[in-house]
């Protein structure tokens, strides 16, 4: 759609053929389609006014407009939303005589939907933000100048003033970028032009860049494409610009923030203060375009070519300061007037190297202070135009990259290629560092596009922000996240950002980008799209730092650092144990009891170095006893110290002997008893009460018991009664009745037959607990207090259908009848027929129990020993020879029937061997037949496979098993 404005005040709509979509009036009179409507809500009327007391309401809402100024053109103004659905249209109308100006908005179809609220020298420059949220127009009221933004229905929206004067320059023009994220305000003057560039963070409007150009009048395009290029003719004369967004740091940690004519600055490292405030401002008198810092010291470098030097700005009192010393750059050849000096990275405090223009040709210049002079100290020509010059650290190192993309080191006063040849072109980076990796310097680039370089390797395709760490690099990415990759572990780089594991990755609010990381420390912070700030400490930078600190032997600073951060306080130990271990009286002379009561809590097994930090790379592991290591070691420690008291039972808590740290706190009791009873205390919030007092009780000390008592929420009445029933036993029995209570039969019963007189309650309590080995082990063999054990122990052994233990212990209960009964059932032929020929038992009961014993070992496998029984104490040789024959001992049935001169027993056995032989003649053939199908459907596999190639690279070659041929 084209939209023309004639001089007779009419507004014309034309498709792209040119033809009329409608002629309408320009200048209607009516608000428009969108009139607003007052219901009442919020009214000037009803709303609080404060200070400015109820005459507030009578006040205009409206300002009251004023004529145009001379400055107009009283030309027609013309601006379209990004979407191309709405245009604005600024004319000049006619009021009782007097010329005002007045914005209208349009639909693409030519509906008149709003006007403008009235404002107060309105001038006829205006410009839709491309995001379609806000139209900018100036204002010149009272001979200063504003840049007033409306919305669509016609209402203010906020403003920001201009610096210069209206009595002497006018705004020619306000053009957005095409990311609607900077705002361009072109002014004219008789002599000289400006071209301001001001971006918004939290709400206010900030100077960013401010160039001057001595000429009637300039032309000033934004890029289409790229947000940060823009093209400007200035008399007769094509300039491109392209600008770059770099965090300025002195000192690493304190930012620096241009804002016109001061430098906003804030150290991060103790504060985290969100723009637009700051903690103090670096004040020049001139418009401020560049920053470069070294160490503690910045230079501001002034848009007219003046450099103002600050010392000290990390330590500079809240508050304005000005410059400790101002320079004025002159050069001895022709530098180019329309465009000023940038890339300036400082050396030394009054050295530095930057890039400026001369003889139509970028060069890279050396500056040097020296008497309040600033002379150029060498001058070098460059091949292609200097895109990016960048410093590690605050050495000497500084690589520059050419628009080009090759990269070169300065050297000596000399640019040498950075590199070998495969490393010296790279793509353009929009954000680039210096690093050191394997003790080597890298670049690490980030392009417009958010791919992230190291050197020409593409590293990551999501990266919209960078930051260097002394030992990471941090990264965040469109997926709203911040990654940190250890550059001191290979395999970091070797498999990408992509294999980062889950805790170098943290969440991070939409939009986040990375402002400044602390090197002393895990402080990161992160600004978010609005502006503000966030602080923020990532896991790994936060584990570098303890581990910093444990290697410093600073344990207060890790303990704290550790309780705020919810680290997992086995790390303290995990990190380096041999230290720990023996620098452990020095570590406790730092801290207090709190800290190792929470310590001792959290300590566990798990070694966290491998399993949930195992990122840190740490080498060192913990012993494999590490809580018993621990524990013992810090008792040691802390023992005869009344105030380690509370860590002393913690140790015992921990390995779950409470009975030892209340034997300790009892032994400590009549010197210390306040401190004792608050240890029994603490130890009440580390267990329960009923736990705590059975603990008590099982050290068999009832004055202890009730010192523990008193301290519980126990009422007397529930063990008054039971400890002076124990109270009136003897001693040796007391211990039985405590440990039988607490459900230790074994010691309960080592206590009960320690009585005299006790056997049958001992009896009693073993065959109620089933303790029968405790009991047999100290009653002597042969008592009639083993034997009545063992007997006991025998029947249920029986019962159980264990006869052979059951046969053995009665047996040494001299109980041979019941110990025959069980020992016929078994396998124990020798100790069965030796118990019968003690029991003289008659020759045709020994044939039978040989033969109960030769069935049993025929059914169990056991052909030899059936045999045996059968041919001796049976005389039976046709039976013993079929159980020959049927576990395969021919020879040995043809040995019984020579001995037993039974010829006709060596026809039985041979009929056996020939059946045996058929049945391993068929099993062959079977195995035979089934090997053949297996070997067929092998040739078939590896047929398959030469076919089709893929998918049977990783097969094993399979070995066909040797066949025989098989001869019946």
């Amino acid at each position: 759609v084209c939209v023309v404005v004639t001089s007779t005040g009419k507004l014309i709509l034309m498709s792209e053929e040119f033809d009329c979509i409608k002629n309408t009036e320009a200048k209607p009179t009516e608000f428009g389609s969108e009139h607003q409507t007052q219901v009442g809500w919020g009214s000037k009327e009803t709303q609080f006014h404060g200070t400015a007391g109820k005459g507030a309401s009578q006040q205009p809402v409206f300002a009251t407009p004023t004529p145009i100024s001379d400055t107009d053109t009283q030309e027609a103004r013309v601006t379209w939303r990004g979407d191309g659905q709405y245009f604005a249209v600024s004319t000049v109308d006619e009021r009782d005589g007097q010329f005002y100006r007045v914005i209208r908005m349009w639909t693409r179809e030519g509906v008149h939907t709003s006007t403008n609220e009235p404002l107060p020298g309105l001038e006829d420059t205006m410009c839709w933000r491309p995001s379609g949220n806000l139209i900018a127009t100036s204002a010149n009221h009272n001979t200063q100048h504003q840049v007033v933004f409306l919305e669509r229905n016609g209402l203010r929206h906020g403003e920001f003033p201009l610096t210069l004067r209206a009595d002497k320059t006018c705004v020619s023009a306000l053009l957005w970028n095409c990311s609607s994220n900077i705002l361009t305000v072109v002014y004219e003057g008789q002599e000289t032009c400006h071209v301001m560039l001001y971006t918004c963070s939290n709400y206010t409007w900030q100077l960013k860049q401010h160039y001057t150009y001595k000429a009637s009048n300039i032309t000033f395009l934004w890029d289409h494409e790229d947000e940060h290029k823009f093209h400007l003719t200035v008399d007769n004369r094509y300039i491109c610009y392209q600008l770059t967004s770099k965090i300025i740091t002195c000192s690493a940690t304190t930012t620096m923030v241009i804002d016109d004519k001061k430098v906003n600055t804030t150290p991060m490292a103790t504060m985290c203060i969100p723009p637009p405030m700051s903690y103090s401002q670096l004040v020049t008198e001139q418009h401020c375009n560049n920053i470069a810092t070294h160490g503690d010291d910045a230079w501001l470098i002034c848009n007219d070519r003046t450099i103002h030097r600050f010392n000290n700005v990390s330590h500079s009192p809240p508050g304005e300061i000005t410059p400790d010393e101002s320079y004025k750059l002159e050069a001895d050849f022709p530098l180019d007037s329309h465009t000023c000096i940038r890339h300036v990275v400082m050396v030394t405090q009054n050295k530095a190297h930057c890039v400026a223009l001369v003889n139509d040709a970028d060069a890279l210049l050396t500056l040097e202070l020296s008497d309040k002079e600033v002379f150029v100290a060498s001058c070098m020509t460059l091949e292609d135009t200097a895109v990016n010059i960048a410093q590690h650290g605050d050495s000497a190192t500084i690589v520059v990259q050419l628009y080009s993309g090759e990269l070169y080191e300065l050297h000596d006063g000399m640019l040498e290629p950075w590199g070998n040849e495969n490393m010296r072109e790279c793509p353009r980076f929009s954000e680039m560092e210096v690093a050191v990796f394997e003790e080597e310097m890298v670049v690490i680039g980030r392009t417009p596009f958010n791919h992230l370089y190291m050197d020409t390797r593409l590293w990551n395709y999501d990266c919209t922000s960078i930051s260097l760490h002394k030992t990471h690099l941090l990264l965040t990415s469109h997926s709203h996240t911040l990654t940190c990759v250890n550059l001191n572990q290979p395999t970091h780089v070797a498999r990408t950002t992509e294999g980062v594991t889950d805790t170098e990755i943290r969440s991070v609010e939409r939009g986040s980008r990375l402002v400044v990381s602390d090197p002393s420390s895990s402080r990161v912070v992160l600004q978010m799209p609005r502006g503000n700030l966030e602080l923020i400490h990532p896991r790994p930078l936060l584990l570098t730092h303890l581990g910093r600190l444990i290697m410093d032997m600073q344990y207060r600073k890790v303990f704290e650092a550790v309780r705020k951060h919810r680290v997992n306080m086995n790390f303290i130990f995990d990190y380096h144990p041999e230290q720990f271990l023996s620098k452990l009286p020095d570590i406790l002379s730092q801290l207090t009891s709190k800290f190792l009561e929470l310590f001792v809590a959290e300590l566990s097994s798990e070694d966290t170095t491998l399993t949930m930090y195992s990122f840190t790379g740490t080498q060192s592991t913990a012993p494999s006893d590490k809580v018993k290591t621990v524990c013992n070691t810090l008792i040691e420690c802390v023992t005869g110290n009344v105030t380690w008291l509370n860590t002393l039972v913690s140790c015992y808590a921990k390995m779950e002997d409470f009975a030892a740290g209340l034997l300790k706190l009892n032994s400590l009791h009549p010197t210390h008893p306040t401190e004792c009873e608050g240890a029994i205390k603490y130890m009440l919030i580390l267990t329960d009460d009923d736990t705590l007092f059975n603990h008590a009780l099982g050290t068999h000390d009832l004055n202890l018991v009730l010192l523990v008592a008193q301290h519980t929420q126990k009422d007397p009445k529930e063990y008054m009664l039971f400890l002076n029933q124990l109270q009136s036993y003897d001693d040796t029995y007391r211990k039985f009745k405590i440990d039988e209570h607490l459900g230790r039969e074994k010691s309960a019963l080592k206590y009960l037959m320690c009585c005299e007189g006790r056997f049958d309650e001992v009896q009693a309590f073993v065959e109620k607990h089933n303790l029968y080995a405790t009991a047999l082990q100290h009653y002597p063999f042969g008592t009639d207090q083993h034997k009545t054990i063992g007997r006991g122990l025998a029947r249920i052994l029986k019962e159980r259908g264990n006869n052979e233990e059951a046969g053995v212990l009665f047996g040494q209960c001299a109980e041979l009848k019941e110990c025959l009964d069980c020992l016929r059932l078994t396998k124990q032929s020798h100790l069965a027929l030796s118990v019968g020929a003690q029991l003289e038992l008659p020759p045709d009961e020994m044939s039978r129990l040989a033969e109960q014993l030769a069935e049993n070992l025929r059914g169990d496998g056991g052909h030899k020993e059936a045999a045996r029984l059968y041919d001796r104490y049976c005389d039976n040789p046709d039976e013993a020879v079929e159980v020959l024959c049927e576990g395969g001992f021919y020879s040995d049935a043809l040995e019984v029937s020579q001995a037993r001169k039974r010829v006709d027993l060596v026809s039985n056995i041979m009929s056996s061997l020939r059946t045996e032989s058929e049945q391993t003649c068929c099993l062959l053939v079977e195995k035979k037949e089934q090997a053949e199908k297996l070997a067929a459907r092998i040739v078939v596999v590896r047929e398959k496979r030469n076919l089709v190639g893929t998918g049977f690279e990783d097969m094993e070659k399979i070995s066909l098993p040797c066949v025989l041929d098989i001869q019946e």
